[in-house]
């Protein structure tokens, strides 16, 4: 698969990110779309970070909450979070929310990426 993967990207000059999907984890950047090679296209369009911060006591631990645009036939838009929506049904395919990296830090802003998880269901 790898070696179909290097061809496909130097034929189509890696303009386009494809991700192979048969269910999978993906990890996401704000404003970078990605298309899935069954032509759908996944995009992460906001994160909202209210976790805590690293060597902080907080009165609440707070959480982190995600917003996915999903585009196949008809657009889906997902909304996930680390406390109580960490999986959506979305048609035959269950949405999972892994992760949002880096966990904060007080003084830093670097930029997030989400990962997520796309399973048939």
């Amino acid at each position: 698969m790898p070696l179909f993967f290097l061809i496909s990207c130097l034929i189509t000059s890696c303009d386009e990110e494809f991700e192979v999907f048969d269910g999978g984890v993906f990890s996401l950047r704000l404003n970078q779309p990605k298309t899935l090679i069954d032509g759908s296209v996944i995009e992460l369009i906001s994160v909202e970070d209210s976790r805590c911060p690293e060597s902080v006591n907080c009165v609440w631990e707070g959480r982190s909450a995600v917003k996915v645009r999903w585009t196949k036939e008809i657009v889906h838009n997902i909304d996930l979070n680390d406390v109580e929506l960490v999986n959506v049904q979305v048609d035959e395919y269950l949405v999972t929310l892994l992760e949002v990296n880096p966990y904060p830090v007080m003084g830093s802003s670097e930029d997030q990426v989400v990962r997520i998880e796309i399973e048939s269901n």
